[in-house]
Parts: C-alpha cells; structure tokens; sequence
C-alpha cells in the first residue's frame, strides 16, 4: 500500500499544521538550562506527526525512525558520517562471490528484558521481516536473501541469491526484537537499545527512560519525551519559551527566523537524500515519449522552486539526479536540464504536445504547501510556450488511487511525491526499477547496469558502475526531481549530539547538555 512507501517516506510531516497536544512543561526550563545551574536530564522533542504504533517492521511513518537507534539495534548502524558500521555485529565477512554473508554477534548483549541476545533472535527477526504477511519497507533491501540461519550462538549466516556487495548497508534497517513478545510491542517493547518505553499514548506521545543494562555507552538523558505538534507558532514559541528542546522538520519558511539565533541550534544532514519525486505514467501518452519527459525537465525554474517553494532549504538537481552532487556516488555522463524554455518547446513539439495542450498537475489539498507553489511556477513557464498545467489537489484518499499501485494509468498527469531515501544509491535508486516506481517505467538496460553495481565488490569500480546507472536515469528521465530538499531539525542551542541522517531521519541516542 502506499502508506508503505509514499506516504511513510515522506513522513507526513504536513509541516504546516503544529500545535502542541501535551508537552506543556515536560521539558520546561531546558532553554535556561545552558546559562546557569544542572541540566536537565530530560528533553522533550516535538514533531508535526505522531506515532501510531511501535513495531519497527511495520512503522508507518518516517516519523517512527527516531525511535529506532533509541529502543533498537539492528546487526549493522549508519555513523554520522555517513560509514556502515557494527552494531549488534562486531564483526563480518563476505564470500568471493558476494552471496554468502557471516556474521559475529557482540558478547553480553541483552533485551530490556533481561534476555540474552542469540544468534536466534536474529534469525527470527530477519525471517519476521521477510515473511510474505508482513508489510515493511525494508522487503526491498533484504529480497535477496533466500536462507538466514544460527551457525552457533553468537554467528548468523545469509545465503543471497544474487552478489550483494552493498549488504550491510541494506540491514541497518532491520531490527532485532524479541519476537516471543512481538504481541505485546505496544504495550511493552521489548529491544536492546539505550532507552525503554515508559508509556505511550498511540498518535500523541512516547516517553522514554533510560536502559540501564544497555550494552553500549551509558546515554546522558534519563528521560526522552515525543510529543505530536501541530500549529506552527505554537511549536516555535514552545522552542523559544523552553518547553521544547528539539523541533523535527522545521517547516521551510520558518528556518530563516532561527539563523542567527544564539539560543537555538540548527541541524541539517551533511548529505541530504530527501528529494522531491513528480512521477508521470511512462507508459501513456504524451510521456512515453522520452522528449516529454525531456522536455519537462527543462521546464522547470528549479532556482524559483528552491527559493518560493522550500525557503532555499535544500540544493538544485540540475541532472535531474535522485543523488545530490555531493553524494560520493554521485557521477556519469550526464545532461545538465537546467531551465530552458526553447529546448523545451522543441523537445514538446517533437513529441506531439503543442501550443493548446492541457497537462494536470495532480497535488494533495491542505498539505505540502512547497508542492502547490512548485506548481504554480512550473504553470507559469508552461503557459509561457503555450501549454495549460491544470492544477487539481485533493484529499489524500483521492490522490493515492489515482496513481497507486504500479501499474495504474495517468496520461498528460503530473504527480508530486517525494521520497526520504539513505545516500547508498543501492538503496535510493532501487525506486526507478521495474514494478516499484508508479511512474510505470521499464528498462532493461538499466536493471542490468542496477545489478552490475550492487553486486561489485571494488569501490572505485563500484562507483564507476553507478555513474552508468545514473547515465541511463539521466537519459530516459523516468520522473522528475527538481531539488534535495533538506529536512532542519532546531534544538536548544544547550543540547548537543543531536544529528540528522540525509533522508531526515533524527538521531537522539546521543543527545546530552553541554556543559
């Protein structure tokens, strides 16, 4: 379902619509606390979604991924700088081939309930992730194992079916539980993580409490406090006033208002890997016709969009590139689509789409205020060569069956989404193939180049491998990507340790006071 992928990538941050439901003096005087006397050792943090439910597997909302590297570990973890590293791993290897994965658990590690940790229960985890009746994201990662088996108590080995050189990367994700106590996972989580659940109310708030017997570096905080938001003046006042300490996805065009600031604090990803996704049916007309899609790409004032539309957060594709051009994987020969209406019009012509064509732009009323604005400025260019964009936003419920699942026809529509994707484009470009984007696109030589580079074990051929993958994206133009949008997190100047991962996940394992 859409919610699986769309919707929970993009978080549903309806960053437009913060108030806050239940912080009120939770984290009251934490502001204060970086001036004079003892820090607190508890944070409150608010965001514009809340959190349903805490099955990791099945997480609903991007939202759901702070909690993660807080209650969880999975074998492998992202660093802030960007490096897979062990987690409940020390160590691994890997067969000549690629396809035979092994590896070492850590000693001593327990659960919040005081079991120990086995090779078992990461064999169980995996085999939950991967049976056909549960619905996670992470399917797409870990598709390719075909057997996960306990060597002995402390060594898991995978067997893939095909070479798999970015592995570790794709089980960062998965996370280990104890699933014997998988029906209690609301009510009392059972992870190996640096903090527990001490209530959780479904869609308001979660607090945390330290863990203990974590295996790892005693956390600073004692207390963790998730609050859902709405109303944006409330959540920026309850900043500013001490009530909040961390403020998730701070809506666009209240970043600038915090620049400067000597009381917050701003956190942005080094390598931002949210980008905006406008999905067209490559299968129906006008864009089956790759000079459509070309021409589209010109069309778009991507510097007008960057500045009206995200309040300059974020960088340009020019390539129309899922990767930014600081990613390390970024490469290939590539087009530049900057805004050029001429090429545009020729390109349409050539196509059949000709002065007096109605496109529509299919958007979503009463949230994502950066995709109408997008909208309206790539009308304006449109209507500059002749062609009509009819802007149409509906509810949620509309805008989904019009496009979803794979498969389903749009023609002459324009479908904004985006996507919050890790900067390993094993793991980002895997949308383009066949039967996952709903932009319908097939190509055979780029499924060949995609399995090429993940199965290459040498990093700088590896990365040689993914330049011609983005050379054939870059050609066929199987949707548009206008901008890396990046997702700004605020905190009380006071805390440190906070980071932010490209696609926005937020990192609190960390977090403590300075000073």
């Amino acid at each position: 379902m859409l919610l699986r992928k769309k919707l929970a990538t993009g978080a549903l941050a309806l960053a437009t619509l913060f108030t806050l439901t239940s912080c009120a003096g939770t984290g009251g005087g934490t502001l204060g606390s970086g001036s004079g006397g003892d820090a607190p050792a508890e944070i409150t943090v608010a965001a514009a979604q809340g959190i349903p439910q805490l099955n990791p597997a099945i997480r609903t909302f991007a939202w759901e991924e702070v909690l993660f590297p807080l209650l969880w570990n999975g074998l492998t973890e992202t660093s802030e700088s960007g490096e897979i590293e062990g987690d409940l791993a020390e160590k691994w290897t890997v067969s000549d081939d690629q396809k035979t994965w092994t590896f070492s658990l850590r000693d001593g590690v327990t659960f919040s309930n005081g079991k120990a940790l086995t090779a078992d229960d990461v064999v169980a985890s995996f085999e939950y992730y991967l049976a056909p009746e549960t619905s996670t994201q992470e399917k797409t990662k870990i598709e390719a194992i075909t057997s996960v088996t306990a060597v002995d108590e402390r060594t898991v080995e995978f067997q893939l079916d095909a070479p798999t050189a970015t592995f570790p990367a794709g089980i960062v994700w998965v996370k280990v539980m104890d699933m014997d106590a998988l029906d209690q996972i609301d009510k009392n989580p059972i992870g190996t993580g640096p903090y527990t659940v001490k209530s959780f109310t479904p869609d308001n708030s979660v607090t945390l409490v330290r863990n203990d017997d974590y295996f790892g570096d005693a956390p600073a905080l004692e207390t963790i406090t998730i609050e859902k938001a709405a109303e944006s003046t409330a959540a920026v006042t309850g900043l500013r006033s001490g009530d909040i300490d961390v403020l998730w996805s701070v809506p666009q065009g209240d970043v600038a208002q915090f620049e400067g600031d000597s009381a917050v604090s701003l956190v942005r990803p080094e390598n931002p890997s949210q980008w905006p996704s406008w999905e067209m049916d490559t299968t129906s007309a006008p864009f089956n016709d790759v000079r459509a899609r070309q021409a589209l790409a010109y069309a778009i004032d991507r510097d007008a969009i960057l500045e009206a539309a995200y309040a300059e957060q974020g960088h340009l594709a020019p390539t129309n590139n899922a990767l930014g051009e600081n990613n390390p994987w970024y490469g290939g020969d590539l087009t530049d689509y900057s805004y050029d209406l001429d090429k545009a019009k020729e390109l349409f012509a050539a196509a059949g789409v000709t002065e007096g064509t109605t496109l529509t732009w299919w958007g979503v009323a009463g949230q994502y205020p950066e995709w109408n604005t997008s909208a309206e400025i790539l009308q304006a260019s449109l209507k500059e060569i002749g062609i009509t964009l009819k802007i149409e936003n509906n509810d949620i419920g509309t805008w989904v069956e019009k496009f979803y699942p794979a498969g389903k026809s749009y023609p002459a529509t324009i479908v904004p989404n985006f996507q919050s994707t890790p900067p390993e484009p094993a793991y980002s470009l895997n949308f383009y193939r066949e039967g996952r984007c709903e932009c319908n696109w097939a190509n055979p030589d780029f499924e060949s180049a995609f399995d090429a580079a993940v199965g290459e074990p040498d990093e700088a051929a590896r990365k040689t491998k993914w330049g011609e993958v983005q050379t054939i994206i870059n050609r066929e133009v199987p949707l548009i990507v206008p901008i890396q949008a990046t997702v700004v997190t605020a905190t009380d100047s006071a805390l440190g340790g906070v980071w932010v991962e490209g696609g926005g996940q937020l990192h609190l394992e960390n977090a403590s006071f300075k000073g």
